[in-house]
């Protein structure tokens, strides 16, 4: 659900109607980093290292980027690169506090959608492009890439792992990537989501066994781009391996026979009814430019999802208990801004060069793909 624009520049829960300051300062802060996003985009050398990376391609998705942000650093996730794709209202504004820590890596952009003649195109169509961009960002400084879309949370379901995704990586080292299977859950009944009515603690209805689809965390070093958002080309020989089983696979997108207790899961959640209802509508062909959705195809998955899937709840508990969910915080004041950019080892001589780029490339701040 899209945030109004006066609750885009906000600051401690006051909105900015009539408060031209408040405006400037906000609109500063969000031109100044979309100005940024390009130059800064392949300098990673300013970020700590690390091992794991998640990779999201995201439209409109104001109501739930923030608890997917936060449940995916609980879980081991060092730097998240969010693409931010024509939403009507940024999700900056829903992580604005990650992007200033250095957590999130965010890009606004613009691009069309073509439909994709075949498989074979997908690495350049548009989502294959964006995750080769991802790939190039993170060699080097991560090992790990995951590729999961918004509706999409990697729950780690063995507790001996600890809700740890990288715990459960350090096993399969010696892999191209590992594959995870996902589980389908429906609306559980809801017709409309509230402000506030997370995925993980809502939707706890899924249909009784897991897909046969799966999605991958790739090694940067030995995953390529392949045809489609499900599988990898592989280099050096590695190959993918099953999460479950530890079946090895190539490029494929449908593993048969998949295993019940695997250590990962991925819940791909459908939302309520409003919420597929109007994806069909506006998403109908996806991201990728080879699917199509139908309201038929949600209908039928809601109604066979009757089954208690706990892993959201549970892992949302875990969050609770170890303080890991923090409040928006819009950093939309200039003191804000440049406290937060000072801390980062900007002088005030980089921050008003940057103002006044952002500025001046506000009217056209969206970085295009091409």
């Amino acid at each position: 659900m899209a945030r109004s624009p006066n609750k885009l520049c906000s600051s401690s829960g006051q909105r900015c109607w009539g408060n031209i300051s408040c405006w400037k300062s906000c609109l500063l802060f969000v031109a100044v980093l979309l100005a940024a996003g390009g130059a800064v985009a392949g300098r990673l050398a300013f970020h700590q290292p690390g091992y794991l990376a998640a990779c999201l391609l995201t439209r409109d998705g104001n109501h739930d980027i923030r608890e997917w942000v936060e449940y995916h650093l609980f879980a081991g996730v060092d730097k998240i690169f969010v693409y931010d794709h024509n939403s009507s209202v940024p999700v900056i504004a829903e992580v604005s506090d990650y992007v200033a820590s250095g957590k999130v890596q965010y890009t606004y952009l613009s691009s069309e959608l073509p439909r994709l003649a075949g498989p074979e195109d997908f690495p350049n169509g548009f989502q294959g492009r964006v995750f080769a961009e991802c790939l190039e960002q993170a060699r080097g400084y991560y090992k790990w890439m995951m590729f999961t879309d918004l509706d999409e949370v990697m729950y780690v379901m063995h507790p001996q792992y600890g809700n740890s995704i990288p715990a459960v990586l350090k096993q399969y080292e010696h892999a191209g990537a590992v594959l995870v299977h996902r589980r389908d859950v429906g609306s559980s009944g809801v017709q409309e989501r509230a402000p506030g009515m997370g995925a993980m603690t809502t939707f706890t209805k899924c249909v009784t066994s897991n897909s046969v689809m799966v999605k991958g965390i790739a090694q940067v070093d030995y995953a390529a781009v392949s045809v489609n958002a499900h599988c990898f080309d592989y280099k050096e020989g590695r190959l993918g391996i099953r999460l479950g089983d530890n079946r090895t696979v190539g490029r494929s997108s449908d593993i048969d026979n998949p295993p019940a207790d695997p250590p990962l899961l991925i819940y791909h959640y459908g939302g309520s009814v409003a919420e597929y209802t109007a994806r069909v509508a506006t998403m109908g062909t996806g991201v990728s430019g080879l699917t199509t959705k139908s309201i038929v195809m949600y209908q039928k998955l809601d109604s066979t999802a009757t089954q208690d899937c706990l892993a959201g709840r549970q892992a949302h508990a875990a969050m609770l208990a170890a303080n890991a969910l923090r409040p928006v915080q819009p950093f939309c004041t200039a003191e804000g801004l440049r406290r937060r950019l000072a801390r980062k080892g900007r002088t005030q001589k980089q921050v008003a060069a940057g103002a006044a780029a952002g500025a001046a490339g506000a009217g056209s701040g969206r970085r295009m793909l091409r």
